[in-house]
This record gives C-alpha cells, sequence and structure tokens, in this order.
C-alpha cells in the first residue's frame, strides 16, 4: 500500500488498521484530521503515523519510491 497525503493515512488508520485502539494510532488520527484542517504540518502527520504503524506492528517502507516516483509514506502537502 502506497500513501500519498495524510487523507490516504487517515482513511487507512480508521478503514483498514490491524489494531484498534492504540495511543499512537488515536494520535495520528487526531493529526490527520488537523492536517485537513490546516492545523498540521504533513511531515508530523507522518511521524506520527510511523509511530502508529510501529505500535500496531505494521510494515512500512519509508525509503522506496513507487512506479510513479512518489516516496512512500511521504505525504505531500
Amino acid at each position: 500500500m502506497v500513501l500519498r497525503s495524510p487523507q490516504d493515512a487517515l482513511y487507512t488508520l480508521i478503514s483498514d488498521w490491524p489494531v484498534k485502539g492504540g495511543v499512537h494510532q488515536q494520535r495520528a488520527i487526531d493529526f490527520c484530521r488537523a492536517w485537513l484542517a490546516g492545523r498540521m504540518p504533513a511531515e508530523t502527520v507522518r511521524q506520527a503515523f510511523i509511530l502508529a504503524a510501529l505500535e500496531a506492528g505494521v510494515a512500512i517502507n519509508d525509503d522506496d519510491e513507487d512506479e510513479a516516483g512518489s516516496s512512500v509514506l511521504k505525504p505531500s502537502v
């Protein structure tokens, strides 16, 4: 799965997350919503999502690029 924005991350955290109720999951959800309201930088949301992924045991690849050239888990603003 490639996430291209905090909006993608929010959908994943709410709909497809394997572990519900984690502290970092909720914080990442709150940060995604703050980004949507223009109150949070995308990089902060990205960091919160990574912590949530670690908490849930979700594998992340923060360095590779997909075929379109977008970095995985690097939200755009």
